[in-house]
Parts: structure tokens; C-alpha cells; sequence
């Protein structure tokens, strides 16, 4: 399995919860539609301490696949340049605004008690 995430701020612009229905309503689901996607879980962050350093990260998604040449293949598919279209008048450009990187080792320290 290979799990993708993608740490994202939303144009100063954009409300909270326009980003956010967004996501949940149009961008989202353009995923769970793709074959290729076994997994795909939106977390909306609000900052519980801050230095002001950086701005806020609005969401981290996770997005997971069978395997590498599976994830190449979903972002060929018409419907996920489409929906890479639609985030621009949502999601901030360059690595400012949407990072992505893949899970390339994990440590769970706690299992659910």
C-alpha cells in the first residue's frame, strides 16, 4: 500500500467553510471516484497554538494506493485533472499552499486503547 499526503492552505480569500464544502462536496469525491484510490480521509485542522512563524494548514489528506504505478495512473485520469482545475480558485499555488509527499516509513507508538 502506498498512502500520499497532502498538507493544504486555502487562498486568504477563500471562508473556512467554502474551502471546506469544497473539499468535501466537489474535490473529494473526484478521489473516491477514481479505481485506483483503496483510501481517502480529509482531517480540517483549526490551530491550537501558534507562533504566527507560518499560516494556519487548513487540511491534510490522505490518499492511499495499491501501489506506485497505481497512483500514476489515477493522476492521468481525466476526472483528476479536471478536479486539479477546480483547486485553483481554492488552494493556494506552490508548495505554499499544496504539499504532497508519500509515506515512506510509519512508527505507531499507541495502539487504540
Amino acid at each position: 500500500m502506498l498512502t500520499m499526503l497532502t498538507v493544504i492552505r486555502k487562498r486568504p480569500e477563500v471562508s473556512t467553510e467554502e474551502f471546506r464544502h469544497f473539499m468535501e462536496h466537489e474535490y473529494g469525491p473526484t478521489y473516491v471516484g477514481l479505481p485506483q484510490v483503496k483510501g481517502y480521509v480529509q482531517y480540517f485542522l483549526a490551530d491550537v497554538m501558534t507562533d504566527g512563524a507560518e499560516d494556519p494548514i487548513d487540511a491534510i489528506v490522505s490518499i492511499s494506493f495499491e501501489s506506485p504505478e497505481e497512483m500514476r495512473k489515477a493522476l492521468q485520469e481525466e476526472s483528476y485533472r479536471k478536479a486539479h482545475e477546480l483547486r485553483n480558485a481554492y488552494m493556494r499555488e506552490t508548495s505554499v499552499g499544496i504539499h504532497s509527499a508519500v509515506v515512506e516509513h510509519t512508527v505507531k507508538m499507541v495502539s487504540g486503547r
